[in-house]
């Protein structure tokens, strides 16, 4: 198998594994009130392994609700059952208007249905799967505790749930990422078409004046990326990048969204949403080198082969200075021998000349 296959493979057995067996304090995202307005925080896919291609993922909702703001239900990491009241009546239309909540992979979300359904039909769809499903609460219908509807990439199975009053419908997250699991039918209602005001759990689209700064913590480099709204998921924005480095990030959202300053941080942590994880210690029987470690010996490898070759460049520097050097030493010692000849020379007639004068 290729180093890419035992990669994959890797990964593949990190997700199945954190999924079931990983630390149950890190929660899968981060919900908080922001204003007029609910975000809910985390990465695109969870656990975030380094070297991984991930992002950051947004859940935008509207608080305010029949010209007030609803603020009254605090800080939460997942969603749950709405006010299902609306104008003395179960609010069947609204998206979100009797449960919404976000699901990990793997994770479920039960809600049960009290007497005040008797003789309704709730429509339910999920997202990004965009499929639609209903359950219809009626006294003759099976009597159960507890009915399981499994959240697919190809739908819900069952798409239809009949039940009595007093029963808990399970539904369970089968897909390979997140998705949102929320009451109300698929699209916007014919009703709230055209407004201008949101309802409480309504999904805010259309944001184009929000940003995010992605801080990875223990280094506190940072870099300020633009969001973009999922296809066919409205309110539900992202911003693809490759977490290299494991640890805790930190995402600051700052804009404006419809006239309202936002500047809102959410860091990962063991009681928020999860922090990038390294796959070295799991990795088995090979452990590959992440990628940080691999470019870090890279960079070392570059850096020994341009001082060797600095040193080359040097001594052979060196070496051409020096036979420089050598060929002027010998240009002239040439010189000097042929210098030394010619006095040498100029000596010997001098002493012929002065002993033939002595003999006259």
């Amino acid at each position: 198998m290729s180093i890419f296959g035992w990669r994959m493979c890797v990964v593949l057995l990190l997700i199945v594994a954190f999924t079931f067996f990983g630390n149950t304090t890190a929660f899968a995202h981060e919900g908080r009130d922001v204003g007029d307005y609910n975000f809910v925080v985390g990465f695109v896919h969870e656990p975030a392994i380094e070297g991984i291609m991930n992002g950051v993922s947004i859940r935008v909702t509207s608080l305010v609700k029949d010209g007030h703001d609803d603020h009254d239900h605090g800080d939460h990491s997942h969603g749950g059952a709405t006010d299902t009241e609306s104008n003395g009546e179960i609010d069947l239309v609204s998206h979100g208007g009797v449960f919404v909540d976000e699901l990990a992979l793997g994770e479920n979300y039960d809600f049960t249905f009290t007497h005040d359904f008797e003789e309704l039909t709730v429509p339910f769809h999920a997202h990004p799967i965009e499929i639609q499903g209903s359950i219809i609460v009626g006294h003759d219908n099976p009597a159960v505790d507890v009915t399981v509807i499994e959240i697919h990439e190809s739908g819900f199975r069952p798409d239809m749930a009949m039940i009595q009053t007093g029963t808990t419908v399970r539904f369970s997250n089968m897909m390979s990422e997140a998705t949102v699991i929320m009451s109300g039918p698929l699209g916007m209602s014919e009703s709230m078409k055209g407004s201008n005001v949101h309802s409480a759990s309504d999904a805010v689209s259309g944001i184009s004046t929000l940003q995010v700064e992605v801080t990875h913590v223990a280094s506190s480099v940072s870099k300020i990326m633009d969001l973009k709204e999922t296809l066919g998921d409205p309110g539900h924005y992202k911003s693809e990048f490759i977490p290299t480095s494991p640890g805790s990030y930190n995402f600051r959202f700052f804009g404006e969204i419809y006239g309202q300053k936002v500047d809102a941080s959410f860091e990962s942590s063991n009681t928020t949403f999860d922090e990038v994880i390294s796959a070295n210690d799991f990795q088995f029987p090979v452990q590959l080198a992440a990628s940080r470690e691999t470019e870090n010996a890279a960079r070392g490898a570059f850096a020994a082969a341009n001082e060797a070759s600095a040193n080359a460049a040097d001594a052979a520097s060196y070496a051409s200075i020096s036979r420089v050097l050598g060929l002027i030493a010998l240009v002239l010692g040439v010189f000097g021998l042929v210098f030394g000849g010619l006095a040498f020379q100029r000596s010997g007639k001098k002493r012929e000349s002065v002993g033939s004068n002595k003999w006259h």
